[in-house]
């Protein structure tokens, strides 16, 4: 049987809506799973390195869940990548723990589509930004799943709640088509 093991890098997770219902919705459909909410487990950027790389190694899939943080991933999953993806390890002579196993990018973002575009104002597609998280992934060897991404989702309103919780809903089912 397969393994998940899902990243949450969210400074603000319990706070959050969509990010909370993408990884409840995955907790509640997958079997065999782990998650590693880095914010929770290293307040202060004190990653345990072993353990992050023995959750890798156990996993068949490997999920990074976040919002999307000025064009990039949140802090504290760069230090995670960083320093647990390391030279013998994930890449370089004798670096290939993570050949073969299946890497997702799941990302909320709450500017709408129309922004990431390259006639819109962040002037890039999602894809693009995504493009040194792919080449991580290459580098170590996994197979670089698409990315599922889902845009506008901040609720200002309470209307705009609803609407965000069913966005938040068809991304944990797009992730489930994945990773099941």
């Amino acid at each position: 049987m397969k393994n998940t093991l899902i990243i949450i890098a969210h400074p603000n997770y319990k706070n959050s809506t969509a990010n909370k219902i993408i990884v409840d919705s995955l907790i509640d459909n997958i079997k065999n799973y782990d998650v590693h909410n880095l914010s929770e487990l290293y307040p202060n950027f004190n990653i345990d390195i072993k353990k992050e790389q023995d959750a890798l190694v156990k996993a068949d899939h490997i999920i990074f869940q976040f919002p999307f943080y000025w064009y990039s991933v949140p802090p504290i999953l760069k230090q995670w990548i960083d320093i647990v993806l390391t030279y013998g390890f994930a890449y370089g002579e004798g670096g290939n723990k993570l050949k073969g196993k299946s890497f997702i990018v799941s990302t909320t973002t709450g500017t709408p589509l129309e922004a990431y575009k390259s006639d819109g104002a962040n002037k890039y597609t999602m894809e693009e930004f995504l493009y040194p998280i792919k080449q991580t992934a290459k580098l170590c060897l996994m197979n670089y799943i698409a990315p599922v991404y889902s845009h506008s989702m901040i609720a200002w309103k309470e209307e705009d709640q609803i609407q965000v919780r069913n966005k938040a809903k068809e991304h944990a089912n797009r992730l489930l088509t994945l990773v099941s």
